[in-house]
């Protein structure tokens, strides 16, 4: 049988359908061509330029953890001079800066008070001394009269036991009657008791003597300890340096009253300085005393050595006394500025690298590095130890001689590979 007529549109529509499968493939590599093409672009525009960076090698070695500091050169040893009496000044002999010596004045008071009162002092003073002397000649006249009454009575003693021993000689001989002996022994008797009665009567005598001097030697020793203390007064009138040093204040002008007890002036020895610095309180508990420092002082480096550290915190710092061991500069004088760096830590043989911005101290942080051709960086996660403003540590996650994609990468955030133009 012949085939029927209807056979011939089936062929022109397979024909139409090989068409339409052609051009939807074309469609579609087109598609994906314009996706490649996007996606190319936008890989373009994540490129960053290596010369808006900074890169460091991680290397091996050495690292000397420092903290820094700046601050002002302070004296060792200050001393406020105050007045002792209250007076107006007369004369201001000393200016900040001067240089003084022991006992040079600095500022004169003038009080007529005081002197009127040393003046009256050492005249009380006259009338005692001459009562003491006349006093001591009483003393000195009674205590005489004392020792020759009791010389007598040893003399009396003495000459009627010698009448005794030749009574008795007599006696023996019935020379004398008995009544006559008796009579020599009573009269011997009574004299050696009126001799140890004037014995003791006249140890009675010095020691009453001696309280009567003591005590008017006493009340002279007063009056002359007040006659020092108005010549004290008086010599106060002129405020003095008690040390060498130099005048860092003056805090009164002529004319001006100070009361007793007023601040006058106030004076450091500037041979002996010291660095006060402060640091930052997060470094701040790695410092301790007799660390090792250095300290710039007028674009000279001076070594020394942490002397204190104080416990409080004042506005997120934290003061350090650094005790200089060298000379200091000609010029150094105190509240002079001064930077110092304290070696808190010496790491031997570990791996460093220059601080990223985003890097803190014993933390974990994403960095990006460099491949061996310098064309891509990677996100890579190191962890970091003790550091300084420079350099820090590297624990882990890094290798020697990574080289790191440092500077701003506020762009480089959300991405974790990065094509280095």
């Amino acid at each position: 049988m012949d085939m029927p007529p209807m056979d011939r549109p089936r062929k022109a529509a397979s024909r139409w359908s090989v068409r339409r499968v052609a051009w939807v493939s074309t469609a579609a590599l087109a598609i994906i061509a314009a996706i490649g093409a996007d996606r190319f672009w936008l890989r373009a525009q994540e490129g960053v330029d290596l010369a808006d960076f900074v890169t460091a090698d991680v290397r091996r070695g050495t690292l000397l953890v420092e903290v820094q500091g700046a601050g002002v050169l302070e004296p060792v040893s200050e001393r406020w001079l105050t007045a002792v009496v209250p007076g107006t000044v007369e004369e201001v002999l000393a200016r900040p800066g001067a240089k003084l010596g022991a006992g040079d004045p600095i500022v004169r008071f003038a009080n007529p008070t005081v002197r009127r009162e040393l003046v009256q002092a050492r005249l009380v003073l006259a009338e005692l001394e001459a009562d003491d002397r006349r006093h001591a000649a009483e003393v000195t006249d009674r205590r005489l009269a004392a020792e020759a009454r009791l010389l007598d009575a040893n003399a009396q003693r003495h000459e009627q036991e010698l009448r005794l021993d030749a009574q008795a000689q007599l006696r023996e001989q019935n020379a004398i009657s008995e009544i006559d002996f008796r009579s020599q022994q009573i009269r011997t008797d009574q004299a050696k008791t009126h001799a140890e009665f004037e014995a003791r009567r006249f140890e009675e005598v010095k020691t009453a003597l001696q309280a009567e001097r003591q005590a008017s030697e006493a009340r002279v020793q007063a009056r002359q300890a007040v006659v020092e203390e108005a010549e004290g007064a008086l010599a106060s009138l002129v405020v003095a340096a008690r040390v060498p040093g130099t005048v860092r204040e003056v805090f009164v002008n002529p004319g001006e009253f100070v009361v007793a007890g007023g601040q006058v002036a106030r004076m450091v020895d500037t041979s002996s300085l010291v660095a006060v610095v402060r640091v930052p309180e997060f470094y701040a508990s790695r410092v301790a005393a007799g660390q090792d420092a250095t300290a710039t002082v007028l674009n000279s480096d001076i070594l020394g050595t942490v002397g204190r550290v104080d416990p409080a915190v004042t506005e997120g710092t934290v003061a350090v006394d650094i005790v200089l061991d060298g000379p200091l500069p000609t010029g150094a004088r105190p509240d002079l500025s001064v930077r110092a760096t304290i070696t808190v830590a010496e790491l031997d043989d570990v791996l460093y690298v220059r601080r990223p911005l985003h890097v803190r101290d014993n933390s974990t942080a994403d960095v990006f590095v460099l491949d061996e051709d310098d064309r891509v960086a990677t996100r890579t996660t190191g962890r970091f130890g003790m550091g300084t403003l420079r350099d820090i540590e590297v624990a882990d996650g890094l290798r020697e001689g990574d080289t790191l994609l440092l500077g701003n990468q506020t762009r480089l955030e959300r991405l974790d590979v990065v094509v280095v133009r």
